[in-house]
């Protein structure tokens, strides 16, 4: 199987490594059989990456995003040119009982290891046919060498393990100095035998003892066997406390591309661990025998001489380390940032599936978090050919605008008409309880609970069903044929069987009217045909609707909002090309309980027809309030911001039980332009914005 590695860093206090050594520990204690980490450090750069963009110019027809391709290639070929970029893959065997599966195999590690696990093949340690060759060429080892032409194949030496030494191990150290040299490098952890624990208990008493006889009859100072007892008595400890016992080999497969600068490597290698183990060259057959180690083969089979070493459960999790050693993963998707630490782009591919996975965005006020997510739109235009909808009460979407040469819809009090009528639902009654939802919103209170509130439900569902009703097809009334809210009123008004229904009616008329109709407050903007037009059907270029003219009425803009996810709910439905609807400041929408209602469902509909939405607010806690949490439970991707201020939601909260100390540190002191990225069971990365060139010229005011 292969393992995601994490990042280490993000369990920076001591206290955090040693949880996570126990936690690596107690999956290692029950091991049965024999079992294999394999780490592979390859050279990586972003070749495929630079073609892919190069590619989309060549058939993108639209100029706006064939420029904006140019300007992404030329960031990723000065990225490369900057950096040495490096691969890092992990493996894990287990040679386990033929009864438990390879993929609850996998579902066992990635709980343990809290990261990602897949059943996959692993990859080949060489490209191509290699041989075994004799001393020469500049080194003085047998070694691997490509057979035939190299084509830019390197050289290998197999090194192993012959002694463990005395000294302190961590998960700093010796791994991670090993795998941050700039070369191409696999480490094997083999593990041929788990002892059981009677027999282990058996076997390290009887070197207790018998080192005990030899310094008992000795008249000299041991400090070797002197060691050697204490190890053994701090072995047996951790075995009475419930460790396993382990044999251990190291294997290593250094690279290079001559003979003279692998003998530098291999000197630089061996030198640098010998604090913590000795390196052996392997001879002659052994050499490719020792390849084997970097596949599945079994050790029985492996004609090497096996020299492992016994180590406990605890010591044996430290060797696990290069876990937490993240580098540059897969080029597939979008580019997210910058890792903080390691500095490699950060790529994710949120569009795998069928249906969009949507994302929730927190930050407070200055942190980059806007401007991060007009990179992200730009990105996701240009190279994966996805066109966005922006809504923002701020202004700030003329940049947008501007940037990409698109049309600026400003939502206006004086200006903008939209109908409640408009039709957003393809049956009557979802389109009546939508339209109900607006009329609430404008009253102030909700039209359901007591006796006389569910009557002005049903009054008001009956107008509009006889206004409805005389069009034949819903779907067909298009905004300049959909009822007026007058005309609603005057329905309305003639309603009721009875003389206490029709007063009903009559005064409900009357409110919806004086507020809606002549001169009430919201007439001119609600009461007349929609004049703007919000379909996105068949649309593949982006929208930007501005709400900032509308900033001093919570109510206009709510009602607003709502008439614009309504229209790209309803052209979903038609419409399955993928597009992502940006919505900031949300608690906008959500403050109304009606409202709210409508944006839980859109959310669910948004998912099943690809459409990814990204609900951004300034604190995390408005999403998790009440109703509003089955938003956030819709949004396995969360990009989190400096939340100083809210901090105590991500101590708290269940749904952030994953983040230990170290994350709600970082999450506290988080510089501008950094951010947390959480997928679900993905991982968590530590990243910075790092915007291109153009982004920067385009969105710098942002």
């Amino acid at each position: 199987m292969l393992i995601e590695p994490f990042d280490l860093a993000m369990h920076g206090t001591e206290e955090r490594q040693i949880m996570l050594q126990n936690r690596f520990a107690l999956w290692l204690r029950g091991l049965g059989g024999p079992a294999r980490f394999v780490t592979w450090q390859m050279p990586a750069d972003l070749s495929p990456r630079i073609q892919y963009i190069t590619e989309m110019t060549q058939a993108a027809d639209d100029p706006r995003r064939r420029a904006l391709l140019v300007e992404y290639r030329r960031h990723y070929e000065l990225l490369q040119a900057d950096a040495d970029y490096q691969r890092a893959i992990c493996g894990l065997a287990v040679w386990s009982d033929p009864s438990q599966t390879a993929r609850a195999l996998a579902r066992s590690v990635a709980g343990s290891f809290d990261t990602f696990a897949l059943d996959a093949p692993w990859p080949a340690l060489f490209s191509g046919n290699y041989e075994l060759r004799e001393p020469g060429g500049g080194y003085r080892g047998w070694h691997l060498a490509p057979v035939g032409s190299p084509g830019g194949r390197p050289l290998y030496a197999l090194l192993s393990s012959y002694q463990f030494q005395p000294t302190v191990w961590d998960f700093s150290r010796p791994f991670k100095s090993l795998l941050s040299r700039g070369f191409p490098l696999a480490v094997c952890i083999d593990i041929p035998k788990t002892w059981d624990r009677n027999d282990a208990i058996n076997e390290l008493e009887s070197v207790v003892q018998a080192y005990s006889v030899h310094l008992a009859t000795l008249r000299g100072e041991d400090s070797r066997s002197i060691k050697k007892v204490n190890d053994c008595r701090q072995a047996l400890e951790e075995l009475n406390l419930g460790d396993a016992l382990h044999d251990v080999q190291i294997v290593l497969a250094v690279a290079a591309p001559d003979g003279r600068t692998l003998r530098d490597r291999v000197d630089e290698v061996v030198k640098l661990v010998k604090p913590w183990f000795g390196l052996r060259a392997e001879i002659g057959e052994a050499q490719s025998e020792a390849a084997k180690f970097f596949g599945t083969h079994s050790t029985k089979s492996i004609a090497v001489p096996h020299t492992t070493w016994p180590v406990v459960s605890r010591e044996l999790a430290l060797l696990f380390a290069p876990l937490g050693l993240r580098k540059l993963a897969g080029l597939d998707g979008t580019l997210r940032g910058e890792d903080a630490g390691g500095a490699y782009p950060v790529f994710h591919n949120s569009w795998r599936d069928k249906r969009a996975t949507h994302e929730v965005w927190v930050g407070g006020s200055g942190y980059g978090k806007t401007f991060a997510l007009n990179c992200l739109l730009s990105r996701q235009y240009a190279e994966e050919g996805v066109p966005f909808t922006l809504l923002e009460p701020m202004g700030h979407g003329q940049h947008v605008a501007r940037a990409f040469d698109l049309p600026w819809y400003v939502m206006s009090a004086r200006h903008t008409r939209l109908n409640p009528q408009d039709v957003m639902f393809p049956t009557l009654v979802e389109q009546k309880a939508h339209t109900i939802r607006i009329y609430e919103t404008i009253l102030g209170r909700q039209l359901s609970g007591a006796q006389k509130e569910n009557q002005e439900r049903a009054l008001l569902g009956e107008a509009l069903e006889i206004l409805y009703s005389g069009f034949g097809e819903l779907m067909t009334i298009t905004p300049d044929l959909a009822p007026l809210t007058e005309t609603v009123c005057e329905v309305l008004a003639g309603l009721g069987d009875k003389a206490h229904i029709r007063t009903i009616a009559k005064d409900l008329a009357d409110e919806i009217g004086g507020l809606c109709t002549g001169r009430g407050p919201w007439a001119d903007f609600v009461n007349g045909s929609t004049n703007i037009d919000l379909s996105a059907r068949h649309k593949d270029v982006p929208q930007v609707f501005s709400f900032h003219e509308m900033e001093q009425d919570p109510i206009m803009l709510a009602i607003a909002y709502t008439q614009v996810l309504s229209a790209i709910r309803r052209d979903s439905l038609a419409d399955e090309s993928p597009r992502v609807i940006a919505v900031d400041e949300v608690y906008r929408l959500m403050r109304h309980p009606s409202l709210l209602d409508f944006l839980i469902e859109a959310a669910k509909t948004f998912r099943t027809r690809r459409k990814k939405l990204v609900v951004i607010d300034q604190q995390m806690s408005v999403l998790l309030d009440g109703k509003a949490r089955l938003v956030f439970e819709n949004c396995p991707i969360r990009v989190i911001f400096n939340q100083r201020q809210g901090l105590h939601v991500f101590k708290e909260d269940a749904a952030f039980q994953h983040f230990n100390d170290q994350h709600h540190e970082i999450i506290a002191n988080l510089p501008r332009f950094h951010f947390l990225l959480d997928v679900q069971e993905e991982g968590i990365w530590f990243l910075h914005n790092r915007p291109s060139e153009g982004e920067l010229r385009r969105f710098h005011s942002t």
